[in-house]
């Protein structure tokens, strides 16, 4: 577990999620930071992401999308845990009726579906050498 790290924390900082650029990517870069709790966070997130009401939940989007986008050096656990939750919470705010709220929705699952790809080819690239190497030995 990350030095620091505390879900009623991650909770607060949740609900004082706002719309802004400058909020999300200060809490996606705390959550990177924190990535070996990646389980904890996503379940948070999912948790607050229900309780919250449809205009916040955009802005729980985007942070969902910026933390995909900004762990991937520290490897694949945000994507695969996001990747268990993700098309819930998008099949709930797809039913919106505006524009608005359904075009932010539906670019996150575009980017979701395309790195769910390229994250279940990299797994598979992995199986594939790490089976070569034992075959070869």
């Amino acid at each position: 577990m990350s030095a620091g790290f505390d879900k009623q924390i991650l909770a607060q900082k949740l609900s004082k999620l706002n719309s802004s650029q400058q909020t999300i990517e200060t809490l996606s870069h705390w959550c990177v930071f924190h990535h070996r709790c990646c389980q904890q966070v996503v379940e948070t997130w999912d948790s607050e992401f229900h309780a919250a009401p449809v205009e916040r939940r955009v802005s729980l989007l985007y942070l969902a999308n910026d933390i995909m986008q900004n762990s991937r050096k520290e490897g694949n656990g945000y994507i695969a845990e996001f990747m268990r939750v993700i098309p819930a919470a998008l099949n709930g705010v797809l039913t919106v009726r505006d524009d608005f709220g359904r075009n932010v929705p539906k670019r996150l699952a575009d980017y979701s579906i395309k790195h769910a790809c390229c994250f279940a080819s990299n797994q598979h690239r992995s199986m594939e050498a790490e089976n070569s190497l034992t075959t070869n030995v």
